[in-house]
């Protein structure tokens, strides 16, 4: 079993209160639970209504799995975030039986 686990750092320059942020995070963050199926949250600065760190986990089967998951994530977050992406970060995880 592998796991992904990444970290995206989005600024919302635009965004004058932290109900403009719960906007963005819950656009972005339900959109790909339901696209992809996948455990993702805010994972910090939740009170810096200009900054949102989005945290993301993904079980797969094989390493190339998670390996391709990694750019569909990235690409994802790009396309559809409405704020400006700074910072994305991974790891896989491995554990065997």
């Amino acid at each position: 079993m592998f796991i992904l686990v990444m970290r995206f750092v989005i600024r919302i320059p635009w965004a004058h209160s932290l109900k403009d942020k719960r906007k963005v995070k819950r656009s972005l963050v339900d959109s790909m639970r339901n696209r992809y199926n996948v455990s993702a949250k805010e994972v910090e600065a939740q009170e810096a209504q200009q900054t949102l760190v989005i945290g993301l986990s993904y079980t797969a089967l094989s390493q190339s799995d998670a390996e391709n998951m990694i750019e569909t994530f990235t690409d994802y977050v790009y396309e559809n975030s409405e704020g400006e992406v700074s910072l994305v970060e991974q790891e896989i995880f491995t554990f065997y039986n």
